[in-house]
């Protein structure tokens, strides 16, 4: 029995001690938490208004997008502008609309008003504007006092892609039209404002029954908030860092919070401010506070089931908020986030070979225009229809807006995948609107198989498609491009190129060559072919034409590259026919986009009569594919140019669209033919007539005959013997650079004495 007294004693004083010891737990805790409560408040009130404060920020980039968007609507309609006078038309039109305010465009590194008069000198901005414009990157200035409104502005920009004649449009705006924070306030702040970082007041909105003004000045608007008592300063320098950030400040009795953060989307130069009584921030953790002293344990308890249902509600509304967002608004089908979440669900089953397909709309933005905004939308829901249609109970697609649908596939094999493809295609175009306006419409279309991309996200394999999309280059025989590392790298390539070309041209790392051409007859040098080279500082070495070339004709900068090389030219010629120095005509080549251009005549007439360059020294080389293209162009274009003291010439005679009717059409001074002539075929005696004809026949009509690509004595005796009149290539000489060239026509230029060629 003592024992068992014993016993029961331990377990009683082990009980009893254990109640202390959970007694003074509880005595500490509730001192701790009385103690650090203040800090704590503070804390959990600056925490949750830079939460609420997200929102915020939301809502006034949407505004600044927004702006961006009317103004991206212009650049697409002057990407289409072909002459000057097109682009001034253009965007005069937009004279006196509220959504864009004042008006400007850019060209040749000139400002002109919406009206075409050149802004001779910028009167607002302090300089912002200039180096906005001069950054050819979309983005917007600080906010400015604009001295011929005297309001406080803020300037947008745009770039221009691929126009010749004009580089960006620009609209400044009154702030206050820009950034309305009656549109942002939310329900828990006091007062809203936006700031710049001088603490002037560019907008501000205050919540029902709060009356101290907020003023011209936010800091000293605090100042008069807190009696003096709280260091305005303290916000400033906050503000100064430029980082989103919140502190408390005093009110007489009243604990504001204050929250402050730049917006990125105008520049990083404007700060929304939002301030917020700290009590109504924190609501869940004051009372959490109270009941603590109150009753400790109640507290808890009360805290662990309010915690629980908060959490549950919120679930409950993010599951209601997500499914409300996940239906794209206007065509009522699947949007890109129902579209990742399907497919991350059906992509779980590894048996299963899934390919993530994105159709992109070709010229969208043009289409849009063409049928207008209803239009298009019933277009969309139309395609949506088919996509859907098209799509099994282990398939999804979803709309990505800008006329973008994507697709998961089973992706049994490339047949199937193109068989969907090329349906999906046929069925779009039995559209009515379509049939009846005789719009024909196109997708661009990019694949990515996730069957071969393991271990990547939907995100990851949509952004991979959309690559692909991009580089796409669609035909019958294969209706998609399929994401490659090889299609990454050479986008990447491209991109580079593309970010660079600009300031290439301005930095002059685009260099002038010549290769000598020899006048089989005279033993000597008959003239030059202007050639074009970058070096690249970066590389420390020269670009091969190849990665260049192609490139810019694709996206227009070809323009200004002949343009440049051509001025180049005329001034070799001019330079040197002053200094009396030996000079010999030259060639320049002229890309199809050039050509093509409404103002190619004005340029290269009025500048070779600028120049004052006598006639003969200049031959334009046109190449075949342009010249089939429209023949009538070509003779009124060789036309004009022969009437000026121009001589022509067809660059690339032979290398795909060779056609007779090239030499019935057009009378050209000069047949340059390709280097395939000169490289061996299946049947040697056949290729030597071939090319024996084409000479005699050439010269028959009065043409000059150029063999392009001679590179050894066997290639240069064989198209001597047939009668060609000139020769062009490495066995004669390489192109070199202009200080090279005026060396080597001052030389025994007879084949005899190659002493250039290496």
């Amino acid at each position: 029995m003592s024992e068992g007294k014993s016993v029961k004693r331990i377990f009683a004083h082990a009980g009893r001690a254990g109640l202390l010891l959970m007694a003074v737990f509880l005595v500490v805790y509730l001192i701790t938490i009385v103690a650090g409560s203040s800090d704590f408040f503070n804390e959990s009130a600056e925490k949750n208004a830079v939460l609420y404060f997200d929102e915020d920020i939301d809502r006034a980039t949407e505004l600044a997008q927004h702006h961006y968007q009317n103004l991206y609507k212009i650049t697409d309609r002057l990407e289409y502008a072909k002459s000057s006078e097109d682009v001034e038309s253009i965007v005069a039109s937009y004279i006196g609309s509220e959504l864009f305010g004042d008006l400007r465009y850019y060209s040749q590194g000139k400002s002109y008003a919406a009206n075409g008069v050149l802004v001779e000198e910028e009167l607002s901005g302090g300089g912002q504007i200039e180096a906005l414009a001069a950054s050819n990157e979309a983005g917007c200035t600080g906010v400015y006092y604009d001295k011929s409104t005297q309001l406080d502005c803020i300037a947008f920009f745009v770039p221009v892609r691929g126009s010749a004649y004009v580089d960006g449009i620009l609209s400044i705006i009154p702030a206050r039209n820009v950034i309305n924070v009656g549109e942002v306030i939310n329900e828990k702040a006091s007062v809203v404002a936006i700031i710049d970082y001088s603490g002037k007041v560019l907008s501000d909105k205050r919540a029902e029954g709060f009356e101290t003004s907020v003023g011209n000045n936010f800091y000293d608007f605090l100042d008069v908030l807190t009696h003096g008592k709280t260091d305005a300063n303290e916000v400033a320098r906050l503000v100064g860092e430029r980082e989103k950030t919140a502190c408390t400040i005093d009110t007489m009795g009243v604990g504001y919070t204050v929250a402050i953060s730049p917006l990125d989307a105008f520049s990083n130069n404007i700060v929304l401010i939002s301030m917020s009584v700290s009590e109504g921030l924190i609501a869940p953790e004051l009372t959490y506070i109270r009941h603590i002293v109150n009753l400790l344990a109640i507290a808890i308890i009360a805290l662990i089931v309010g915690f629980v249902f908060s959490m549950l509600y919120q679930r409950k509304a993010k599951e209601a908020i997500s499914i409300a967002t996940l239906v794209d608004p206007l065509l009522e089908c699947p949007n890109i986030e129902q579209f990742r979440r399907t497919a991350k669900s059906l992509m779980l089953s590894p048996k299963r070979r899934y390919s993530v397909c994105v159709f992109s709309i070709k010229n969208f933005m043009y289409l849009e225009e063409q049928l207008g905004d209803g239009s298009v939308i019933e277009l969309l829901k139309f395609i949506a229809k088919i996509m859907d249609s098209f799509s099994t109970a282990e398939e999804c697609y979803g709309y990505a807006g800008d006329g973008k649908f994507v697709l998961l596939v089973l992706n049994a094999n490339s047949h199937s995948l193109k068989d969907k493809i090329k349906l999906i295609r046929t069925v779009s175009n039995r559209n009515d609107l379509l049939k009846e306006r005789g719009i024909k419409l196109r997708y661009d279309v990019g694949v990515c198989n996730a069957f071969e991309a393991r271990r990547r996200t939907v995100q990851e394999l949509i952004e991979r498609a959309n690559v692909a999309c991009g580089y796409a280059e669609n035909d019958l025989k294969n209706p998609y491009t399929l994401f490659t590392e090889e299609v990454r790298k050479e986008i990447a390539h491209e991109e580079q190129i593309e970010a660079q070309m600009e300031s290439a041209l301005a930095n002059r790392e685009f260099r002038l060559f010549l290769q000598p051409k020899y006048n089989v007859h005279n033993d000597r040098i008959d003239s030059a072919e202007a050639l074009v080279r970058w070096f690249d500082p970066r590389k420390g070495d020269y670009r091969f034409p190849g990665e260049f070339i192609p490139l810019f004709e694709t996206n227009g900068f070809i323009v200004k590259l002949d343009h440049f090389v051509y001025i180049e030219v005329l001034e070799y010629l001019s330079n040197a026919a002053a200094r009396g120095e030996k000079v010999v005509p030259v060639s320049v080549n002229v890309s199809r986009v050039t050509a093509s251009q409404d103002d190619f005549l004005n340029f290269y007439i009025g500048n070779k009569k600028k120049y004052r360059i006598p006639d003969g020294f200049i031959t334009v080389e046109l190449t075949e594919s342009f010249a089939m293209e429209d023949y009538d162009k070509i003779f009124n274009i060789v036309d004009m140019l022969h009437k000026n003291g121009m001589l022509c010439s067809i660059d690339d005679f032979g290398s795909g669209y060779s056609s007779f009717n090239i030499l019935k059409q057009i009378t050209v001074d000069e047949l340059k033919l390709d280097s395939v002539f000169t490289k061996r075929g299946a049947d040697v005696a056949r290729d030597n007539k071939l090319l024996s004809t084409i000479i005699d026949l050439a010269k028959s009509m009065g043409m000059m005959v150029v063999q392009e690509g001679v590179e050894t004595k066997e290639v240069f005796d064989k198209v001597i013997d047939m009668g060609c009149d000139v020769i062009q290539g490495y066995y004669y000489a390489k192109a070199i650079s202009v200080e090279e060239f005026k060396i080597f026509v001052n030389s025994n230029t007879s084949i005899k004495y190659k002493s250039l060629v290496k």
